[in-house]
């Protein structure tokens, strides 16, 4: 331990018995960064490979918001090579006026404890004015962790997580007392809330919502009683309805009549952003098994034929046959772990001229990119805890510009999670698991009112993915399905008509229905998407089933939605 400014030996054990890293995957903010591989995040995610990097300049700062007051005693810092030689660690509880606790001079880099009187902040940075050299050479500040210790105090009346439906709010932060939740369509019931207080002694209720659209409130009590905090979330109901999708309930290879594998790299014989793959229409890179569709990378020296590069990994890149403009597209997914991938599911206008793109060797290609508008809806570089939306067009000197933000998501390879956009023609959003995280205003972008297709994908390394492991073999990333909904323009009565020549009878129903056209297979839902049934057969029993109101879609041979009714039951 070094570097140390001590306590008497009673307070310090009496903090350190009950202290936890307070700082582990809390929001980050930094004065620089080197790269967009090493932000700030990745000084919290508990990982001591990954490191936040400054640019080479002092001075810098990297602050941590803890989202709520604590007690605070120690600070711990794992330094990379590049390290702080003089820098102060500072606290506030408003993240403007600064009290510094720790002043350090000639550091030598290595791990760094500092411990100082206890004292109550929710605001913790580094504030560094002068680097090390390596070699006589200038680098940045460089931290693969940056741990906070403390405890929360008695008079805390936030919340440290809330759950919708037994998922947790992506967006949530103790902080943000409102949230507006848009439920996926289809969804008619109010979803269950359940909350964690920050302290554990704290008392909570929770007022749920009595209609659609209506309010859940949460009121928060401090452990002493001498704090309250309400949490609201505003739920709303969609009014999309299905359009098109790949719910991929068949096996082998993708449906061919709504994918096509773009393989053909158009920059100079590979593809953009420094990728290290080739994207292959091979069944080992891209199938469909046991409900789901499995995109594949894996290392292996891969010759692209067309142009003959080679290339050390393969991977797939699929693009929908499908075009809309407006609406909602969804993508239930559960992403590749590994460090090195680059996971990506996101749209371009169906007239960007890309040779090899599906729209463009049907002609449609007539715009270059940017110009064709990008939309990214989900992407995710080297930090697994987090993903992050973007969208691509020209400024006003027609140079590429863009914006983006990012959103933590807990487990995103072992959970599911819905990575979803919603687009009109005043605003996009982009949102994980119903929480929106980045907009653009719409009205004022011609470059997103055109006819859009959608790409799924994983590439390697390149300027997102970052360094790929030399024990890197495979990844996959897996999709259960992929939507598309539009605005409901027709008014919908209790039993919907249907779409394209399917009929059933009787509906509403007490047991039997009988269904007069053809079809390859049947699946009943109930109104919150769970299946129910699934059947080949033209008349089937519901008398099982509970009284209330479902959803049967019909599917051809071909795996195409033939339609979708509302059955009764009675």
């Amino acid at each position: 331990m070094k570097k140390t400014i001590c306590l008497s030996i009673l307070l310090l054990v009496s903090f350190i018995g009950v202290a936890q890293n307070i700082a582990f995957q809390k929001p980050v903010s930094v004065s620089s960064l080197e790269s967009s591989i090493q932000m700030g995040q990745n000084a919290v995610d508990g990982d001591l490979t990954t490191r936040w990097a400054s640019d080479y300049s002092d001075p810098q700062s990297l602050t941590i918001d803890l989202n709520a007051n604590y007690t605070i005693d120690r600070v711990v810092i794992h330094w990379e090579d590049s390290f702080g030689k003089d820098y102060q660690i500072q606290l506030s509880s408003n993240n403007q006026q600064w009290t510094t606790v720790a002043n350090i001079t000639n550091g030598n880099g290595g791990m760094d404890t500092h411990t100082f009187t206890a004292q109550s902040a929710r605001y913790v940075r580094m504030y560094g004015t002068q680097r090390n050299t390596i070699n006589g050479a200038q680098y940045g500040y460089s931290i693969y962790e940056f741990e906070v210790y403390g405890i929360v105090e008695p008079n805390n009346a936030l919340l440290s997580n809330i759950s919708i439906n037994n998922i947790s709010l992506s967006a949530f932060t103790s902080n943000q007392f409102t949230y507006n939740y848009v439920l996926d369509p289809g969804v008619v019931s109010i979803p269950t809330v359940q909350v964690t207080p920050a302290n554990t002694n704290a008392t909570y209720s929770i007022q749920h919502a009595q209609t659609l659209p209506g309010s859940t409130r949460i009121t928060v009590t401090s452990a002493d009683q001498t704090a309250t905090q309400d949490y609201v979330i505003n739920f709303q109901s969609s009014t999309y309805t299905l359009t098109w999708n790949d719910e991929f309930n068949y096996e082998g290879a993708v449906n061919p009549l709504k994918w096509h594998h773009q393989t053909y790299p158009p920059n100079n014989g590979g593809w953009f952003n420094n990728e290290e793959q080739h994207y292959t229409d091979k069944l080992a890179n891209s199938y469909v098994s046991n409900g789901s569709l499995k995109i594949k990378a894996i290392k292996e020296d891969y010759e692209d034929p067309d142009t003959g590069s080679i290339k050390p990994y393969s991977s797939a890149r699929l693009n929908s046959k499908y075009a809309f403009k407006y609406g909602r597209m969804e993508v239930r997914a559960k992403l590749s772990p590994e460090i090195g991938t680059w996971p990506a599911f996101w749209t371009l206008g169906k007239n960007i001229t890309e040779r090899g793109a599906y729209w463009e060797t049907l002609g449609y290609g007539d715009t270059s990119w940017p110009a064709c508008g990008e939309i990214d809806i989900m992407e995710q570089d080297a930090n697994k805890s987090i993903t992050s939306g973007a969208f691509h067009f020209p400024n006003e000197n027609g140079i590429h510009t863009y914006t983006t933000n990012h959103i933590s998501v807990n487990d995103t390879a072992n959970t599911w999670h819905i990575y979803a956009m919603e687009w009109s023609e005043s605003t996009i959003k982009i949102m994980v698991d119903g929480v929106v995280f980045h907009t653009l205003n719409n009205a004022e972008n011609p470059y997103f009112d055109n006819e859009h297709f959608i790409l799924l994908n994983i590439a390697m390394g390149g300027d997102l993915g970052g360094g790929i492991p030399s024990s890197f073999t495979s990844s996959v990333t897996e999709i259960d399905y992929v939507r598309v909904y539009q605005l409901e323009t027709l008014t919908t009565p209790q039993v919907e008509k249907p779409r394209r020549g399917v009929t059933l009878y009787p509906n509403p129903t007490k047991s039997l229905i009988h269904i007069t056209t053809d079809f390859s297979f049947a699946k009943l839902y109930d109104l919150s998407g769970k299946l129910q049934k699934e059947f080949r057969t033209k008349t089937t029993d519901l008398s099982l089933l509970s009284k209330g109101v479902y959803l049967l879609e019909f599917y051809d041979e071909q795996y195409d939605r033939m339609d979708v009714i509302k059955v009764v039951k009675e």
